[in-house]
């Protein structure tokens, strides 16, 4: 029961990161954004879906991920 509530909790946070990665770029097709906070929104939108995390020590692997892509994001903005 519990392998099953994991692989649910999972497929449900992937699920929410792929509605919010487009809907990111959908935002950033627009233009009015500078490249940094463009790179902020996805970094606020993914942070959020980590929150609905219910374990710890995924919800801050998710979280040092999501920091990790937008530091990337604006090293390339550079």
């Amino acid at each position: 029961m519990k392998s099953k509530r994991g692989v649910v909790s999972r497929a449900l946070v992937l699920a929410l990161l792929c509605v919010g990665v487009w809907g990111g770029s959908a935002s950033a097709a627009g233009g009015g954004n500078r490249c940094k906070d463009r790179c902020n929104d996805r970094y606020r939108l993914r942070k959020d879906v980590c929150k609905a995390i219910p374990y710890k020590r995924q919800r801050h692997r998710c979280e040092d991920a999501a920091k990790r892509s937008k530091d990337e994001c604006k090293r390339r903005c550079r």
